[in-house]
């Protein structure tokens, strides 16, 4: 008794009890924790299983498996249909697989989802955005690309597709006006796509008889771009139409410098110039001119065998039409000019339909084709906005390939010797010294 007497006394003393404390509170608080750690290890398991389907996916994607993708991004979105990753994605997927309007319903029924996270919600609207213009539905795909960019400010991304509905629009104006912030806020470096548009813009003014703010809109973009072709061609003809032939030579001889092979599109024009000035030898022998410095551009031959012809010197127009069908077996303008010439000169008709049929069915046009300098997409158009990648620029012309013989002439033509032309000079386009434009106001 006395010894139980002494423990209890030893148990209810201060020290005692405070230890007994410590020692209840460290074994709840690890009880606790280790309920709190499998609480968050069982919240842990579901998100973990529910990040695996969308990241096979999107490595599936990596590798371009993409029906493998969609299966499994279907099987994750069929198990359970509140994965909005998964869904996104697989919306995301068939739209890149031509199959937009499959995707824009997706989008829509993820978009009217409550309570959907905000940043989910704005790339759901981008790609409905997407889906919208690939269906060809622009006012919509526009007013939620608005959306997205005032929820978001900083979206370099629709910012340029709003600048490309803009465009495929035909609404140069707004275009501009986007590619003008995406340069201010550093979202581009590029200052040809602006000097494209604003081109866009000085053509819709030209045609609408506006002369006055089509040149300014022609001047502001060789401001940004001096090689912005397309520009410069115009600029021109503004110039040649207000009477401001000066000014006109002067765009006409940078263009000559800078880009000669383009100044065949002009050709007209300034052979309206020096008509106006009555100066018709300067008109032959810029052209001879142009020919010897770029010996390998058909344009130039073609141009002087018709001022040649014009003027009936019959053998130099021929010479010069066989000099575009040795650079250019296929170019139909030469061909048919030549049946021309040659039935004036009698030789037989059943030969020069034969001949005159045969160009016909297998020639093409000497306009030539151009490719995309980006991504080498080819086409027959001078100045576009690359169907392929979407790029801004002033294509390259593709000239016929060097030392090639004609094909369709047969005996007619006989094939003549290429001369050695070295590097091309710059040709310069002004009137001769003589002659003295009418005064500009």
């Amino acid at each position: 008794m006395t010894a139980w007497r002494s423990l209890s006394q030893e148990l209810a003393s201060p020290f005692a009890l405070i230890l007994a404390g410590v020692l209840v509170g460290l074994a709840i608080l690890l009880i606790a924790r280790r309920r709190g750690d499998a609480s968050r290890w069982r919240r842990r398991v579901p998100e973990a299983l529910s990040s695996r389907p969308f990241e096979h996916g999107f490595d599936l994607l990596l590798d371009r498996r993409w029906h493998e993708a969609a299966e499994v991004l279907k099987a994750a979105v069929k198990t359970d249909p509140d994965r909005t990753l998964e869904y996104l994605e697989l919306g995301k997927l068939f739209r890149r697989q031509g199959q937009p309007g499959r995707a824009a319903r997706m989008f829509e029924q993820l978009r009217a989802r409550p309570g959907l996270d905000r940043a989910v919600r704005t790339m759901t609207e981008y790609e409905l955005a997407l889906s919208y213009r690939a269906l060809g539905w622009y006012k919509p795909a526009v007013a939620l690309l608005d959306q997205v960019l005032a929820a978001n400010p900083s979206h370099a991304e629709a910012r340029q597709e709003l600048r490309r509905m803009h465009e495929d629009m035909g609404s140069w104006e707004k275009a501009a006006a986007l590619e003008m912030l995406r340069l201010k806020w550093g979202e581009t470096q590029n200052h040809r796509t602006l000097a494209a548009l604003l081109t866009q813009q000085g053509k819709v003014a030209w045609a609408a008889g506006h002369l006055h703010d089509s040149a300014a809109h022609l001047r502001a973009a060789l401001a940004l771009d001096p090689d912005c072709t397309e520009a410069a061609l115009y600029l021109g003809r503004i110039l040649l139409r207000q009477g401001k032939l000066s000014q006109a030579f002067r765009v006409w001889d940078e263009l000559a410098k800078s880009r000669p092979e383009w100044l065949f599109l002009a050709f007209r024009d300034i052979q309206a110039a020096f008509r106006h000035l009555k100066n018709e030898a300067g008109w032959e022998s810029f052209l001879r001119t142009f020919t010897e410095r770029h010996p390998g551009d058909p344009a130039g031959h073609l141009a002087l065998a018709e001022w040649y012809a014009s003027h009936s010197q019959i053998e130099a127009a021929t010479h010069c039409l066989r000099r575009v069908l040795e650079l250019d077996p296929v170019c139909r303008e030469a061909h048919i000019a030549l049946v021309s010439l040659y039935r004036g000169q009698g030789v037989p008709s059943e030969v020069l339909d034969s001949y005159e049929r045969l160009t016909q069915h297998t020639t093409q046009s000497s306009g030539g084709h151009f490719r995309c300098r980006a991504c080498g997409h080819t086409g027959d158009e001078p100045f576009w906005r690359c169907p392929a990648c979407h790029t801004w620029a002033t294509p390259e012309r593709l000239l016929p390939p060097p030392d090639v013989m004609p094909v369709l002439a047969g005996e007619i033509i006989s094939p003549l010797s290429h001369s050695n032309a070295g590097a091309p000079a710059p040709v310069v386009v002004t009137p001769k010294a003589s002659v003295h434009p009418p005064s500009e106001r």
